[in-house]
């Protein structure tokens, strides 16, 4: 899948992507939280680079795949959107 990664200022960094489900034609946006590993990954680019927000606003197009985790206590599922490297 496609989207936009940004980092917003309530969820923190998150993909926006556009979806059409089920032959519909009625385009839908969605944000979905970036994966922890990315975002610890973009954590370790802050610290070599200045400015890593700016840094990926200029160029925010990813491609990802959707996953989710589950916590094993509460057996609720978390989705995210891990980026293919």
């Amino acid at each position: 899948m496609k989207g936009k990664v940004y980092k917003s200022e309530d969820k923190g960094w998150v993909v926006k992507y556009s979806f059409t489900p089920y032959n519909d034609y009625v385009v839908y946006q969605r944000e979905i939280l970036l994966h922890p590993d990315d975002v610890c990954d973009l954590i370790d680019l802050n610290n070599v680079f200045d400015n890593i927000e700016a840094r990926v606003a200029a160029h925010p197009e990813v491609e990802f795949n959707w996953c989710v985790i589950v916590d094993h206590d509460t057996g609720k599922g978390v989705e995210y959107a891990k980026l293919v490297k």
